[in-house]
């Protein structure tokens, strides 16, 4: 399902692998479209077609940078999957999204994005 104007989300991206949306409390990755279904079926991968992770379990938000493949985002959480060293699992693990084959910059102001969100439902946890 594609993210709509009015479901409360505070900012979302839509990248090889569907859409990337942030929530006040939570990050949803919706897996969806030909470049998902192509690499799941040529790789055997897998994967959940979507994730829900809140936000208040998040302790790392990062980007993966590959020498020469697409960096992808990875949140870390209690209970993740562990990396595996195969890029394509990795990619598309159910904590990853993967935006773009070349510029990345709006994927890496979500990584901002999501580190600001976290901390804050965070900060409000902690108090």
């Amino acid at each position: 399902m594609t993210p709509s104007p009015t479901d409360g989300h505070l900012a979302r991206l839509r990248g090889l692998g569907g859409w990337l949306v942030l929530y006040p409390d939570r990050v949803r990755i919706i897996r969806r479209g030909a470049w998902f279904n192509a690499v799941n079926v040529l790789f055997h991968l897998e994967r959940e077609v979507e994730s829900v992770i809140m936000l208040h379990e998040v302790t790392g938000v990062h980007l993966v940078r590959s020498f020469l493949l697409v960096q992808f985002l990875r949140l870390t959480y209690a209970g993740c999957p562990l990396p595996q060293g195969r890029y394509l699992r990795d990619a598309f693990a159910e904590n990853a999204f993967m935006f773009r084959l070349t510029d990345n910059r709006p994927l890496a102001r979500m990584v901002q994005r999501i580190s600001a969100q976290a901390a804050q439902v965070q900060g409000r946890a902690a108090a």
